[in-house]
């Protein structure tokens, strides 16, 4: 039987993108605009149909970024999601912003600790192990106060963030030899959505979801909804 064909959208980090992955990354579009990544990503579809030679409806599945990280971007992610299922209709694998960092260093054998930026002097946080190609969760994805951070951290851990030269100082002065820096800037991909998407599929472990059903990693609320008094549950 032919590996399922799967079509990844990432918008929650630095810059957003389109990748189509089959057992392998078959292509990606990384975007960096101005322009709303919903625009620019379905003016990118046709493209990386054309190139690739496929179309939108051999798809198997579509897999998502589903954060924490930007409001905005996850909204845009889920509206572009939403928007191709109504036409093409396929089952969607959703991953976290968290564990797509530590799949950056899927050779990586020891504690890896994974941080988003979550303003206010706070950070989403998780920490990970690459356990024979398992994704081991040590501590799941919560939302803290950075001086809290030492507190969670008991072990020598690889930091991986899109942002980790902001907390870089802080971490190094309180954790000493359990700040490992990693030796790359990791990033978050649609590559790396697809990949571990599929990697969570042929283990049997993927969350897959109908696109209407599927709702963003928030962990604290936005600003809007703090002024209003919500609360994330």
């Amino acid at each position: 039987m032919e590996a399922p064909l799967i079509l990844a959208i990432e918008t929650s980090g630095k810059t957003g993108g389109i990748a189509l992955f089959r057992e392998s990354l078959l292509g990606e579009i990384a975007l960096f605009s101005k322009e709303s990544y919903s625009n620019i990503i379905f003016k990118s579809l046709p493209f990386l149909e054309k190139i690739l030679g496929f179309s939108l409806d051999e798809l198997n599945y579509y897999a998502i970024d589903i954060g924490p990280g930007s409001f905005t971007g996850l909204r845009i992610g889920l509206s572009i999601l939403k928007g191709l299922c109504l036409v093409y209709p396929k089952p969607v694998i959703t991953v976290s912003s968290l564990e797509i960092l530590a799949t950056n260093f899927i050779s990586y054998s020891e504690n890896i600790v994974s941080l988003v930026d979550a303003y206010s002097k706070e950070v989403f946080l998780a920490s990970y192990r690459w356990e024979n190609f398992h994704l081991k969760t040590l501590l799941s994805p919560k939302c803290i106060p950075l001086k809290d951070l030492p507190l969670y951290i008991n072990a020598p851990s690889l930091f991986v963030s899109e942002t980790l030269g902001k907390w870089k100082d802080f971490l190094k002065e309180n954790l000493k030899d359990f700040f490992i820096e990693p030796i790359f800037p990791p990033n978050l991909s649609a590559g790396l959505v697809a990949k571990l998407a599929y990697i969570k599929l042929k283990q049997g472990i993927a969350e897959i979801k109908d696109a209407e059903k599927i709702l963003p990693l928030y962990l604290k609320p936005s600003e809007a909804e703090r002024k209003s008094g919500l609360r994330v549950t």
